[in-house]
This record gives structure tokens, C-alpha cells and sequence, in this order.
């Protein structure tokens, strides 16, 4: 339109040149109808040109289905956390090997994630910095309580129970033959919150009739290996341990086992409350199928000495209403 418009002015402005001589004297009246024409034909012209944008419907233009929400963003590797047990660099290359074999299983990224921060599983859990964990009882059940952290599958030990137990050790030398006879020596408990180094432990003194109290002291440790060099050192006369471990000791002569407790639900793998249902659910599938001293052994590291050696099963919340009880009356468990 503008094209048409400027070709129209061109030809006027020939036209109207015309009007005039070469003395510039104007010739009459044609001239100036010539000139009104002019301007009404631009100003009408000029109007035309203004281009209205075109309007156009969603509703009428996109088929159904085109259009589809956002979806939920996902991290760049989902983060997999633990339950200190044993050394630390241990503890990573154990949950490393772990995490690889369900990458590759599942195809979905994962990343060890280690806190050298005073913050425990069940804090990173809750506050999203870890996505999966190993962890025993007290911290899942700490977890499900705070944050409603859900239980995925729990472990098999070396004789393909999905149980464990804890153990009371003392020095290969040392005077003590029974619990009662701890009453007025020192003791090395584990973390707080682990199940065979404080929770059953707990559980088998009261049993024996001994408190808190009928201890000379008490320290915890925070790890299975630090309690183990505790009692064997000398440094403290009887200590918690969980049952594999305290097993391995004696059998090389550097520990003796007091007691060991009943068997209760062993530890496992959890995931946080934010973690999709259908991630959780490929993670757990993928579990179930480990063959830790078979076809998977080799992707695994030293799994042998984790509280899971054979392998995972299924696992629910009501298995751990035992322990629950237990944990809320010591103290374990928030109100």
C-alpha cells in the first residue's frame, strides 16, 4: 500500500508542475483543483496504510494435546546418601559402587553425596541435599517421621535373612562374662542414631536391668570401626557393634562377644519424600534384582562387609512397629 501510495504523490507532483510556467507564474483554476485533489488522495491514502496485526485464537489454532504442562525439573544427578558405618573413604567406595550399578541398570545419573558437615542422613534427607540413602532402622525411622521419607527394600545378610543383630563386645581378655556384669564399666556406643550401635544395644542393658546410669560412662563413637578400636584398644571396657562385624573381630581373636540381641528388621535403602513415585519405583525394581555374590559381584565394592551382602527384598513401613515402639521410648523419636 505504501508502494501505491508514493507512486500516486510522483505522479501528482508531474501534474502539478505543470501549473506553473518559466517565470513560475501560476496558470488558473485547473491547478487548483489539481492541488485539492492532491491532498484529499494522500490524506485518504495515508490512512490505508496503517496494517493492523493479525488476531489469532489458541483455542481455534492448536490441536488438542499441543499443548502439555511444564515438567517437574529434574536434578542433574540424583544424590545418594548413607549411614556412616565404617572409615568414611570405605563407607563412599562401598555406596560409589552401588550408585554406578543402578546408573547403569536404570539409566538414571547418579552422585555419592558425603556431608563433612555436622548434618546427619536423616537431615539431608528431609532437607532435599540427598535424594536415596542406606541407612539402618533408627535413621529411617527418624526420617519417615519427620519428613515422611518412604522405605524401598531392605537387606539380606550372609545367611539370606532380611535381619540383623546387634552385639555387645569386650577386650579378647577381658573379666566380664554377662551384661549385668557391665554395670560400673565404661561402654562405647556407635552414632545415636544407629540400630546395632545404640537402638538395640539400648534395648539388651535394659533387658539386663542396667540403665544410663549403672554405667561407669558412656561416649558414642559414631561409627561402627571407631567403637571396634575403642574396646580393642583398651580405651573402653565393653562396646555395641553390629553382628557381622563383631563376628569378624572375635573370629580374629581381638574381640569377645557378650551377647548378641534378637534379630530385628535389617537396614536398607530409603527414599526422600520428594522423590518422584516413578523414580523411586525404577530404583527399587532395580535393587531387587542385585546379585551382589553373583553376576554383580564384580561392579560391587568389598559388598561382602555391608549389612546387605545378599541382596535386597521388598520392604514396608508395619515391619518396623517393633522398633518404632522401642526408639519413641528412649528418646529417638520426636513427639
Amino acid at each position: 500500500m505504501s508502494l501505491i501510495l508514493a507512486k500516486v504523490l510522483y505522479n501528482r507532483h508531474l501534474t502539478l508542475s505543470g501549473c506553473f510556467n518559466v517565470g513560475g507564474e501560476y496558470l488558473g483554476l485547473k491547478c487548483k483543483l489539481s492541488l485539492f485533489f492532491c491532498i484529499v488522495l494522500f490524506l485518504l491514502l495515508a490512512a490505508c496504510t496503517g496494517e493492523q496485526p493479525a488476531s489469532v485464537s489458541l483455542s481455534q489454532n492448536l490441536l488438542a494435546g499441543e499443548v502439555q504442562p511444564p515438567l517437574p525439573a529434574e536434578p542433574a544427578a540424583w544424590q545418594f546418601g548413607f549411614d556412616r558405618r565404617l572409615e568414611p573413604k570405605e563407607d563412599v567406595r562401598q555406596i560409589a559402587s552401588l550408585a554406578n550399578w543402578l546408573q547403569g541398570q536404570t539409566g538414571l545419573p547418579f552422585k555419592v553425596y558425603y556431608s563433612i558437615s555436622s548434618s546427619s542422613v536423616v537431615d539431608d534427607l528431609c532437607a532435599g541435599r540427598i535424594d536415596f540413602a542406606a541407612v539402618g532402622t533408627v535413621s529411617y525411622l527418624q526420617a519417615h517421621h519427620l519428613c515422611n521419607a518412604h522405605i524401598l527394600v531392605r537387606g539380606l545378610n550372609a545367611q539370606n535373612e532380611d535381619v540383623y543383630r546387634a552385639a555387645i563386645i569386650v577386650p579378647a581378655n577381658s573379666p566380664l562374662q554377662t551384661l549385668t556384669d557391665l554395670r560400673g564399666h565404661t561402654f562405647a556406643f556407635g552414632a545415636p542414631n544407629s540400630t546395632q550401635g545404640h537402638l538395640i544395644p539400648r534395648l539388651m542393658l535394659q533387658q539386663a536391668g542396667l540403665t544410663l546410669g549403672d554405667l561407669l560412662s558412656h561416649t558414642f563413637t559414631n561409627s561402627h570401626a571407631a567403637t571396634a578400636n575403642a574396646v580393642t584398644s583398651g580405651r573402653y571396657d565393653a562396646g555395641a557393634l553390629q553382628d557381622t562385624l563383631a563376628e569378624d573381630l572375635a573370629a580374629r581373636g581381638l574381640v569377645r562377644i557378650l551377647a548378641f540381641s534378637n534379630p530385628y528388621p535389617a537396614s536398607g535403602i530409603v527414599a526422600g519424600p520428594d522423590v518422584p513415585s516413578k523414580t523411586a519405583e525404577m530404583v527399587q525394581q532395580a535393587l531387587l534384582t542385585l546379585d551382589p555374590a553373583g553376576a554383580d559381584a564384580g561392579a560391587l565394592y568389598h559388598w561382602e562387609r555391608t549389612e546387605m551382602p545378599q541382596g535386597f527384598v521388598p520392604a514396608r513401613d508395619e515391619d518396623y512397629e517393633e522398633l518404632r515402639r522401642i526408639a519413641r521410648d528412649i528418646g529417638l523419636l520426636e513427639p
